[in-house]
């Protein structure tokens, strides 16, 4: 029989976050002869082995409210539960103030910025989705962990700072990827307190690039020689403004036939979490939704089925491609685009002009150039920030502007 869950000094438990069936949860970890039993807990007072999962200190702070920290570390799991004892100990005797500006739920009394890393990316992983915490990753545990020499996170300086940017520069990074990464940094160390690290000077210089669209001869031709099924999807696209994991997994039910609108919502039995973590709705041009009708009667296609699957009746994680094959058919290749991987448009369907994404894009300057206003096209989108949806008032030009333009004196010596 397990025994029961020791407290460090009446103030600390040590509990494991395991995976118990479909569901995530924290249960008390397995102690025999005082000691902690490594990857053991207690599920329904029985001793099972768990080797996934994260451990964590668990205690209440003064105003009796919980708070978790992650131990990533097993060999470091005791030090670290007797160290928190202590600090919460000296806090209800008054001995040392609790921590200001701090996210609710984090110590950081001599956290070192390795341990700051590891707790940072375990929250990340389990409350975003997959590819925020690849890049994540890539961020803190690879540049910043091989750049910053400080080992305390309260010891965190400006200079540190500057130096992860210029070893990101030494990488080959360009100015608006070292801008992303430096927000991904700044955002960690804020969770524990520390703000105000930079000057605005120190942010990287980038130009912001005008969003390339689709022209409508490209579009036109792309649809001519698309067989049906791609031509709706590439239809769907552009009505949408669909991102390609959003587009990979709409269902039938997320159409609304009576108001033409379809919607982004999560989808638990694919992993799939709307980005920003909120569901939208975007309306669809009546044309657009007769189509799809149609072709939901010809499937004889059930709610719950995907409108875009795979041959498998899956999200099809292809969607690019499809974009891509259509324009080698329709000759719209440039010839000149050579990947990554060595593959050359010249000779197959990689030409970088086409591309899934693009369609958003023509979505977002095409509703702009027609009057509707930066906020509509802001929920129609799904930013959480306004800046993310005016980048693409970059490319409008107004067909007023272009009158003036060709009224002007200018124009008059060009003839």
């Amino acid at each position: 029989m397990p025994r029961k869950q020791k407290q460090y000094a009446n103030r600390v438990k040590i509990l494991k976050y395991v995976k118990v069936g479909e569901a995530w949860r924290f249960a008390n970890v397995t102690e025999r002869s005082g000691r902690i039993v490594r990857d053991h807990v207690v599920i329904a007072g029985r001793d099972e082995q768990h080797t996934e999962g994260t451990y964590y200190l668990e205690w209440y702070e003064l105003d009796n409210r919980r708070r978790r920290k992650a131990v990533p570390n097993f060999s470091e799991l005791i030090e670290e539960a007797r160290r928190k004892s202590i600090e919460v100990e000296a806090m209800r005797a008054g001995v040392i103030a609790p921590p200001a500006n701090v996210a609710p739920g984090v110590s950081t009394a001599r956290m070192r910025v390795t341990t700051a890393i590891d707790t940072y990316l375990d929250y990340v992983k389990h409350n975003r989705a997959d590819r925020t915490y690849l890049t994540y990753r890539y961020t803190l545990d690879v540049l910043l962990r091989q750049s910053c020499a400080t080992l305390f996170v309260e010891n965190i300086s400006r200079e540190d700072i500057l130096k992860f940017i210029t070893d990101c520069y030494k990488r080959g990074l360009g100015g608006r990827t070292v801008y992303d990464k430096l927000v991904v940094v700044l955002q960690m160390f804020k969770r524990y307190g520390r703000t105000k690290l930079i000057e605005k000077n120190d942010w990287p210089d980038y130009v912001e690039k005008i969003r390339p669209i689709y022209e409508p001869e490209e579009i036109q031709t792309l649809l001519g020689n698309a067989d049906a099924d791609e031509a709706i999807f590439l239809k769907f696209l552009l009505g949408s403004g669909f991102r390609d994991r959003e587009a990979q997994h709409v269902t039938w039910r997320d159409l609304d036939f009576h108001n033409s609108v379809v919607r982004v919502i999560e989808k638990p039995i694919w992993g799939f979490k709307p980005k920003n973590w909120e569901e939208r709705a975007v309306p669809l041009p009546t044309a657009l939704i007769d189509q799809l009708r149609t072709l939901r009667e010809r499937r004889k296609a059930l709610p719950a089925q995907l409108v875009f699957p795979n041959s498998k009746g899956n999200p099809d994680s292809e969607n690019d491609m499809i974009v891509k094959r259509v324009a080698e058919r329709a000759k719209l290749n440039c010839g000149q685009c050579l990947t990554r991987h060595g593959n050359r448009c010249s000779e197959g369907p990689h030409c970088g002009h086409f591309f899934l994404h693009k369609f958003r894009h023509t979505f977002a300057t095409e509703h702009l150039r027609h009057g509707v206003d930066i906020r509509t096209l802001q929920s129609w989108m799904g930013h959480r920030d306004i800046k993310s949806t005016m980048v693409y008032l970059k490319g409008v030009q107004s067909k007023d502007a272009l009158a003036k333009v060709n009224a002007g004196a200018l124009a008059a010596y060009i003839v």
